[in-house]
């Protein structure tokens, strides 16, 4: 009888307050959109960065003299070390081929003799090691150098960590943003159940006198609020998933280098956070709820 009750009272006041309900609809959705953007955005981050890590490689030049011997038991000792995941041989012929996919065969078709040497691509565990890895080879008698540098191992770690770096500050930046609105949403959510608290303020007094607890009088002013941020969430919720969805269409049949992930809408998994409609619409609640208690803190003091 009671739930019936409250429920009456809040959407009472949400229909009569229906322009500032709006307002806190309107925030929570831009609250949750953020948040919902930062959700898919950080999964394809994360994605990104674990395949940039996964492409960290140091390219070792082999002399052409050395014999198959020498370059197998190079292998093996590169297979050997605990830093290195994989050791692919690359032979002159295979290099040649790449070259000439690159450039096309107006260039390598007036080679004499091939030019290019051997050589051993390493990937590393993890991307910051790779430094570590690399010095590992430059004294090793097989690798080739130009006399008086180490240019027989090559690597572009800096370029790998200056991205990873710019993810991380990405990722960062938005997590910043979705704390600034999820205080606005409190902020501008408490402001609407204020307001209605000050319509009904004599009907507040009253309950007091008469004898009514604190949280009787505060739970149709929290649902006021939880309805507002819930609504506000389930509507940001289902424009992130479109917005992502279409994103991650387009850019499948557009470009064939990039692939986004679509983040689930309703469930991925036995993982935390779930999909972005309960994730979202758990938030938005809880951002209304607390919006709700703020503004009754003031009028509910003893």
């Amino acid at each position: 009888m009671r739930l019936g009750f409250f429920l009456r009272e809040a959407l009472g006041s949400l229909r009569r307050n229906w322009v500032m309900t709006m307002a806190a609809v309107i925030t929570v959705f831009i609250s949750t959109v953020i948040l919902g953007s930062v959700l898919v955005m950080g999964e394809n981050l994360d994605r990104g960065a674990t395949s940039l890590e996964n492409r960290v490689m140091i390219e070792v030049f082999i002399k052409d003299d050395a014999t198959p011997q020498e370059q197998k038991a190079f292998q093996q000792k590169v297979l050997a070390m605990s830093q290195v995941k994989e050791v692919n041989f690359v032979s002159k012929e295979e290099a040649l081929d790449r070259f000439r996919e690159t450039v096309g065969d107006y260039i390598t078709k007036n080679l004499a003799t091939n030019p290019l040497p051997a050589s051993f691509e390493v990937y590393v565990k993890d991307a910051d090691q790779v430094d570590a890895v690399a010095a590992l080879f430059y004294d090793e008698p097989i690798v080739s150098h130009t006399p008086g540098t180490q240019d027989g191992v090559q690597y572009a770690a800096k370029t790998v960590r200056r991205m990873l770096r710019t993810i991380d500050l990405i990722r960062w930046g938005m997590w910043g943003a979705t704390a600034l609105f999820a205080a606005a949403a409190i902020l501008l959510i408490s402001t609407t159940v204020r307001l209605s608290i000050f319509a009904r303020r004599r009907e507040v007094e009253i309950m007091r006198l008469v004898g009514a607890t604190n949280w009787f009088i505060r739970w149709p002013f929290v649902i006021e609020g939880f309805a507002a941020g819930l609504i506000g969430a389930i509507i940001g919720a289902l424009s992130v998933y479109l917005v992502n969805w279409a994103v991650a269409d387009w850019l499948k049949n557009s470009v064939d280098y990039l692939d986004a992930y679509v983040y689930p809408l309703w469930w991925q998994g036995d993982t935390w956070p779930l999909g972005l409609l309960p994730t979202l619409a758990l938030l938005g609640g809880v951002l209304g709820a607390a919006g709700g208690l703020v503004a009754l803190r003031r009028y509910l003091r003893t």
